[in-house]
């Protein structure tokens, strides 16, 4: 690869894939929704030509675009990731026709391989919803919209002729991320100083930080098989109390955890879910990044940021 599109470019994940790819002499078109939106993360990063686009719009890239070189085209770009917009089925619909629409325009530049973000949201969905009686919540729509769009454009890219690489990218965190999944979540409430309530934590769960799901990316897009799905995470999953436990260790060892607080309702993913064998024999991709490493960095960030007022108000 020479030149990819990246939309969702300004993202958490977006911009750290920026970076990667940049790192690797890739030249990169970054498309970025609108002019009001934050460049904060990109702007300033060398070999980046950023492109406005809102996802409505996204047809009109072979318009906006005039470059015909272009190798690969990643699709980042999500509404409604995080909190309760992932419930919004509007909203979660849209994404998919985005999603259709990116790969028909892409089409005419002339763009022969597509690598969509996927969700372990994805597999919850397949899991738990073939399950006569199971109960579904309003999150599911995410899960589904997410299904949803890799069927989709699978089907969409090989009527097109278009090589298709999926990636189910695991729980991301890192130093830096706004977003509020599980680590950042369970981070902050244990920095809080609130009560530190979670289920009982037996399900298996996986986290990956973030410049390892940059590379994971990159890699799959330049040595995965077209038509292929592939599972981004550490090959080192776990029991997710081990995991609250490693958070609560970092911040202070003399914390209580209330595990089984919260009651579970959702069905847990078999360990096989977390399987990254099929992207490391693929691809030679090798996380680098171990979760303790990882989670010291991230806490140390949130102290120097959202809690050093707290931090400093104790000490005197």
């Amino acid at each position: 690869m020479k030149k990819v599109i990246v939309t969702g470019a300004n993202g958490f994940i977006g911009s750290e894939l920026l970076k990667e790819l940049i790192r690797e002499g890739i030249q990169v078109i970054a498309v970025v929704r609108c002019e009001n939106s934050s460049i904060t993360r990109i702007k300033d990063l060398p070999n980046v030509s950023i492109v406005y686009c809102d996802m409505g719009d996204i047809h009109n890239l072979p318009e906006i675009i005039e470059d015909r070189n272009i190798d690969a085209c990643f699709h980042l770009a999500w509404l409604g990731s995080f909190g309760d917009e992932r419930g919004d089925y509007e909203m979660q619909m849209r994404n998919v026709t985005y999603a259709l629409h990116t790969i028909d325009a892409i089409s005419k530049m002339g763009i022969k391989r597509f690598i969509g973000a996927g969700t372990l949201a994805e597999k919850d969905v397949l899991n738990y919803h073939a399950e006569d009686g199971a109960i579904p919540n309003s999150v599911s729509f995410y899960g589904i919209a997410k299904l949803t769009a890799h069927f989709m454009t699978k089907t969409e890219c090989t009527r097109l002729g278009i090589d298709h690489i999926w990636c189910y990218l695991s729980n991301t965190f890192a130093a830096g991320s706004t977003t509020n999944n599980f680590v950042m979540m369970a981070s902050r409430l244990m920095l809080s100083g609130k009560r530190a309530s979670f289920t009982a934590g037996e399900q298996i769960y996986d986290f990956m930080y973030v410049t390892d799901t940059a590379r994971a990316l990159q890699f799959a897009a330049k040595y995965g098989n077209k038509n292929t799905a592939y599972y981004l995470g550490s090959n080192k999953e776990r029991k997710l109390k081990e995991y609250i436990k490693i958070i609560r260790d970092m911040i202070d060892p003399d914390i209580k955890l209330y595990l089984g607080d919260i009651p579970f309702n959702g069905k847990p993913l078999p360990p096989e879910a977390y399987d990254g064998q099929k992207l490391m024999h693929d691809t030679g991709f090798k996380p680098s990044i171990d979760f303790e490493e990882g989670i010291k960095w991230t806490i140390e960030w949130l102290r120097k940021t959202e809690f050093n007022d707290i931090q400093e108000m104790g000490e005197q």
